[in-house]
């Protein structure tokens, strides 16, 4: 059977070889420079908050530093659009036809009558071709992250819908996921092409869900209310507003994955208009607002603003986390072909 799924699947193995290959060479040519060129500027000014300082020295380098981050911003974008996408390219390529195939052309039937049984040929295709998948993953999503360090510093959020897709354990849990649901859209469909379309489909629709409806809430996050006056105003970092609502920038820790800021409520909980209070939000042209001065204006009524955040101590736990709810959901659908094999009489 081993010998059997190479010779079937050795084009796509010797393809992934050479793109990874590939891969890694981009990654290691542009990685090396920017991470010498990030660890001389930050020896020269550390820590890295002094590379914010007032000296004209600690200026330049603070601002040697955000020109690195910028001259690497677009590649950064590809290559993670590359991590992000291989899982859904594995599941279209190496899951749907990995048994959509064998039955859409019947060559099912003579390795069904074969001396090996369908569960074992089941599970020598599985794991054969998903560990080397889910092995292909691992290694991009390492070297992303490596790459990725000295600008994930700088930005200080890894956070982020697609930086937290393609970095560390999750994009394992992505493709074990992505490969499963090929392989079962294949298998009960019967057709290769529309088991990849679905396939595609329904990652995609993971990847927008995941981030904004799942992951927030897998962990409880913390919630802190700020009242609004002229000592906690000062310590906020800036202001938006409209004639509707306003709300100030609220301090949260450093690493923190900010999930909700509330516009500013009365002690009712309802939202208040900023027209509401002309007299605290003079009409300057152009002018930075003052905000403890708008602060104590407010103050003589009780004003709040609520914001939660998952700190930063929750990163690992929340990879781990979605990363088994995939695994999971990818063991599942394996079940699901076993349960259907083991069934099908023909």
């Amino acid at each position: 059977m081993l010998w059997l799924t190479w010779r079937q699947f050795r084009a796509q193995a010797l393809t992934v070889l050479a793109l990874l290959a590939a891969a890694a060479i981009v990654f290691l040519v542009t990685g090396l420079p920017m991470h010498h060129s990030y660890t001389a500027a930050l020896a020269a000014c550390a820590p890295l908050d002094a590379c914010d300082g007032a000296t004209p020295a600690a200026r330049a380098l603070g601002a040697q530093l955000s020109q690195l981050q910028r001259s690497y911003e677009p590649m950064l974008m590809l290559l993670q659009l590359l991590v992000i996408a291989v899982p859904a390219l594995i599941g279209i390529f190496l899951g749907a036809p990995l048994i959509g195939r064998e039955l859409e052309t019947d060559t099912h039937q003579l390795a069904w009558n074969q001396t090996v049984t369908r569960t074992r040929w089941l599970a020598v295709k599985l794991t054969v071709v998903g560990v080397t998948a889910i092995a292909t993953t691992a290694i991009l999503s390492w070297l992303l992250t490596w790459w990725a360090g000295p600008l994930d510093n700088l930005n200080g959020n890894r956070w982020a819908a697609m930086t937290f897709a393609s970095r560390d354990i999750v994009p394992l849990g992505y493709t074990a996921f992505a490969f499963a649901l090929g392989t079962t859209l294949g298998l009960l469909l019967r057709r290769t092409l529309p088991a990849m379309a679905i396939t595609l489909a329904v990652f995609i629709a993971f990847q927008i869900l995941v981030p904004t409806l799942i992951r927030p809430h897998l962990l409880s996050s913390t919630t802190t209310t700020f009242p609004i006056n002229q000592a906690s105003t000062s310590q906020f970092h800036d202001f938006r507003g409209t004639q509707t609502e306003f709300h100030f920038d609220l301090p949260t820790p450093r690493g923190a994955w900010l999930t909700s800021q509330p516009p500013v409520k009365n002690p009712a909980g309802q939202v208040v208009r900023i027209d509401s209070y002309p007299e605290c939000f003079p009409n300057s042209q152009g002018d930075a607002p003052d905000l403890s001065q708008i602060g104590a204006c407010l103050a003589k009524d009780n004003l709040h603003q609520t914001v939660t955040y998952h700190p930063a101590s929750n990163y690992w736990p929340l990879q781990w986390m979605e990363t088994g709810i995939f695994l999971v959901l990818a063991g599942a659908l394996a079940g699901t072909c076993f349960w259907w094999i083991r069934r099908r009489q023909n």
